[in-house]
């Protein structure tokens, strides 16, 4: 097993690549944590996240599909949704299966700003990271 010096004498650009990865995932969080608060849990945010990248292209997301791409447990979302709705999305009994609650945004514009920030970091908003 290689330990952190056996890596970094092999590749003269080790630290300056740690640093920049490193530097990059502070100010991801940081935007998390100004968008979401310092007492939202990181599964919280992947929930928001997935959820809304599903709701981009769809009008609508289960709890099982958010359940499915995060790998976090159903009853887990199942709070989340719950003690966001009304905020942000509502819930809705899928028509097919009334096991199944459906997440629906009810602001598709609300943290806009965030996914415009969060666009430059990663240099994926079209203005060559400008």
């Amino acid at each position: 097993m290689e330990g952190r010096d056996d890596y970094s004498a092999g590749d003269p650009d080790a630290a300056e690549v740690r640093y920049r990865t490193l530097t990059q995932m502070e100010k991801v969080l940081r935007v998390l944590v100004d968008r979401h608060g310092a007492r939202t849990t990181i599964g919280e945010m992947l929930a928001i996240y997935a959820a809304m990248a599903r709701l981009c292209k769809q009008d609508q997301v289960s709890i099982a599909e958010i359940s499915e791409a995060t790998g976090l447990p159903k009853q887990n979302l199942s709070r989340w949704a719950r003690k966001r709705i009304g905020e942000s999305i509502s819930l809705r009994i899928n028509e097919d299966d009334q096991r199944v609650h459906d997440v629906v945004m009810m602001d598709s514009l609300r943290g806009q700003e965030n996914i415009e920030r969060l666009a430059r970091l990663f240099k994926t908003d079209g203005k060559d990271g400008k």
